[in-house]
């Protein structure tokens, strides 16, 4: 018969460090980016940071990355990110359109990429709605791997003025909430969206959830983060 022999644990002198499905290296990296992020708020801001940082880190190097807003955050980690040009916008009838045949431009370079779009607050006026709703019926439509990072924000007691979650029941695009404030939970969903992007099942929007009327702390992504790297026994510095 076998013989069984215990696992050790930080009780009996064994490791501390728990299992984690978001590399050691990510959440390192994810700190430092965040902890100069968050303390220089300079610039218009889109609402996604955080995850901005943390999608870019889920990505491969050759996997493009599209900013059709400021994206403070993405640049942060990615320095090799592609803006869209306001010319080239308005010439294809909006940001998210030319993001979207930007991407698609990439794409073409390297069919095995992934690519993603940081759009930011989506804008809910006629314009803004028609724009990201022609951006996500072309990438359903050609089954594009493409991630489309949103902002979006939930008003307690009203609702949405934008309610993503019918983008599924329209063109069958998946949409993933996320915490505004947790760069593991972005992370993690990121993973999960770029492994179907890559499996051919096509875009899918991830939305950056933040709540109204309550102003975020600069420490609070921080908090958040370095609470799960002691758990997990990886110490920020």
């Amino acid at each position: 018969m076998p013989t069984i022999r215990l696992a050790k644990s930080h009780m009996n002198g064994g490791s501390t460090k728990r299992f984690s499905l978001v590399p050691a290296l990510a959440q390192k990296q994810m700190h430092e980016a965040l902890s100069t992020l968050l303390k220089a708020r300079v610039g218009a801001e889109s609402g996604a940071e955080v995850a901005e940082v943390a999608l870019c880190l889920t990505l491969g190097k050759d996997d493009p990355v599209i900013l059709a807003c400021g994206a403070r955050g993405a640049r942060k980690v990615r320095n090799d990110s592609r803006t869209v040009e306001s010319r080239i916008a308005k010439a294809q009838g909006g940001v998210l359109a030319a993001a979207t045949l930007t991407a698609v431009a990439a794409l073409l370079n390297n069919p095995k990429a992934t690519a993603l779009v940081c759009a930011g607050l989506l804008d809910g006026g006629d314009k803004g709605r028609q724009d990201y709703r022609n951006a996500f019926s072309f990438a359903a439509r050609h089954k594009l791997p493409i991630l489309y990072l949103v902002a979006n924000s939930y008003p307690p007691g009203r609702r949405q003025k934008l309610d993503l979650r019918k983008l599924y029941e329209e063109f069958g695009i998946p949409v993933f909430s996320v915490d505004a404030s947790d760069a593991i939970a972005a992370y993690r969903i990121g993973t999960e969206a770029v492994h179907n992007a890559r499996h051919q099942r096509g875009p899918c929007v991830i939305e950056a959830l933040s709540l109204e009327n309550k102003r975020n702390g600069a420490a609070k992504p921080l908090e958040l983060l370095r609470g799960y790297m002691e758990l997990h026994g990886n110490w920020p510095l």
